[in-house]
């Protein structure tokens, strides 16, 4: 998916999830204050104002994601790594917190839906999918190279992993394109944890200290 794809996918959904939240919003402020008519124009308001506001923060937030879009997290409920930059649309909302904590609640609710189960993953599940393939050796090594190769521009936890399990492969044209990228990914960042450099062959470890790339110890 290409990047301007991406961003339009993630404005559209995001207008459906926001639309819901302060329809909620909106209900809870009507449940509180009672139905009158005031109170129901105060309620569209409400949704008439929300709605914009919280989909360009939101968009704000989301734009920088574009390039980790390919990233797997490294864990936890996100869908892709660093979603929970789309909190940060809700700093300017907390004293919200005080004043109506259940509204405030709703606003968090929303967002968070937007990170876990709505925002578009399918390029970091691809990559999941991939890191799944190169460590099967009954995938041809020919396609386990070129995902070897190709996830070396990434840098989370999960392909550094896959990567450094894949330099001791068997087959020798795997191991040899996992070691290089993994190269490229230390001198870019110019440190290796000390645990990662004990799982490479011997030659792995030789050519890391050549690079002058830093061995961190993990104590």
């Amino acid at each position: 998916m290409s990047t301007s794809k991406w961003l339009v996918t993630a404005l559209w959904r995001y207008v459906v999830t926001a639309t819901v939240g302060a329809g909620a919003l909106a209900l809870a402020l009507a449940a509180t204050e009672g139905f009158a008519d005031g109170v129901f124009s105060l309620g569209l308001r409400v949704v008439l104002l929300a709605v914009p506001l919280l989909t360009v923060g939101t968009m704000l937030a989301t734009v920088p994601l574009a390039g980790r879009r390919y990233e797997p997290p490294s864990g936890g409920p996100m869908r892709i790594r660093g979603g929970w930059m789309v909190l940060l649309v809700l700093v300017p909302a907390l004293p919200l917190l005080l004043i109506a904590p259940h509204l405030f609640l709703i606003l968090l609710a929303t967002q968070l839906v937007y990170a876990t189960f709505v925002l578009p993953c399918g390029d970091s599940r691809d990559t999941a999918d991939a890191l799944r393939a190169l460590a099967d050796p009954e995938v041809p090594a020919e396609r386990r190279v070129e995902i070897a190769r190709r996830v070396g521009n990434l840098r989370t936890r999960p392909v550094v992993e896959s990567l450094t399990s894949a330099a001791v492969d068997r087959d020798p044209e795997v191991a040899e394109a996992a070691l290089e990228s993994l190269y490229g990914i230390w001198r870019r960042d110019g440190v290796v944890g000390e645990d990662l450099v004990l799982r490479l062959p011997e030659q792995g470890r030789e050519q890391v200290r050549a690079l002058g790339i830093r061995v961190r110890s993990p104590w």
